[in-house]
């Protein structure tokens, strides 16, 4: 906050208990920008975490870019879909929580309201992406050429 401070030049006070503003339209664009930066990370860490999901998970990643990646010692860009899916649901709960806690914040107008909106973008946009991978995934394990209408196996016990 108070980078941001001094680069919008707000004067502003530390103190022991915390950033002391001249008023709350100071206040409200510094806290607004602050939480704009965050969202921006979680976007951009969201978006890193997507394109290992769609283009480098070990069920649909083409053997030309595996070959590409071994040859590069990049190898460990291949997902499994354990991992990805445990650290997807940990990336879109922090998602989700950036949504809760910047509308509580624009509900009582601690912060402009367009930063909610471009969370909960950001949230819902992550949520259908990572929704998509699991359905290709889905759509993959059915398309192994088992027999969906078997449900046991005979055993011949003679």
């Amino acid at each position: 906050m108070a980078l941001l401070a001094m680069y919008f030049e707000i004067p502003f006070e530390l103190t022991r208990k915390g950033f002391i503003f001249e008023g709350k339209e100071q206040y409200v664009q510094i806290n607004s920008y602050s939480m704009l930066i965050i969202t921006a990370v979680l976007a951009i860490s969201l978006a890193f975490f997507l394109l290992k999901a769609h283009v480098f998970h070990d069920t649909h990643i083409t053997p030309k870019l595996t070959a590409t990646l071994f040859s590069l010692r990049m190898h460990g860009m291949v997902q499994s879909s354990l991992d990805l899916y445990t650290k997807g649901a940990i990336w879109i709960s922090y998602a989700y929580l950036m949504t809760i806690l910047t509308g509580a914040l624009a509900l009582y107008s601690f912060i402009y309201s367009f930063v909610f909106y471009i969370t909960l973008a950001i949230a819902v946009i992550s949520s259908i992406l990572l929704i998509t991978d699991i359905e290709n995934e889905v759509k993959t394990s059915k398309d192994d050429g088992l027999d969906p209408n078997v449900t046991f196996l005979e055993v011949n016990t003679n």
